[in-house]
């Protein structure tokens, strides 16, 4: 199915690829010295690292979709393709959002929190937008 990718699909891509980059930059910092971690670092890996591998798989499988032609089956484990979108999308949101309320010990959010906060939030906006988009919505008979 090589064509060209829907808006929805371009947001989930490229909210992927920035869940990933920034998963590397500062994820917490101290605010007196140098001291600062990603979401790689020991201490927050694996959770933070979850809402990164979340958007990383759904853009993954769009773009494997689009770009390389690769057919998936319609469901998976009784889920389509739009409802693991959706909940791969939420999920992370759970999880940043529980980083926001967490209590952070004294340390501030890094560049790379507020990255991921902001990629989370498109992952799920293209989620959501996929609802309405073509190839995930059966025509309606009669």
């Amino acid at each position: 199915m090589k064509s060209k990718p829907t808006r929805a699909e371009i947001v989930i891509m490229a909210a992927g690829a920035a869940g990933l980059i920034f998963s590397l930059f500062a994820f917490y910092s101290a605010p007196v010295g140098d001291l600062s971690v990603n979401a790689w670092d020991t201490g927050l890996f694996p959770i933070a690292t979850y809402p990164a591998l979340a958007g990383v798989l759904s853009g993954g499988v769009v773009a494997l979709r689009r770009f390389a032609g690769l057919h998936f089956s319609a469901t998976v484990g009784g889920f389509t393709w739009l409802q693991i979108h959706l909940l791969l999308a939420i999920f992370a949101g759970l999880v940043m959002g529980g980083y926001l309320i967490a209590n952070k010990s004294g340390a501030d959010f890094g560049i790379g929190f507020w990255g991921m906060l902001v990629a989370t939030g498109a992952l799920i906006a293209g989620a959501v937008m996929l609802k309405n988009e073509w190839p995930y919505v059966k025509p309606r008979r009669g």
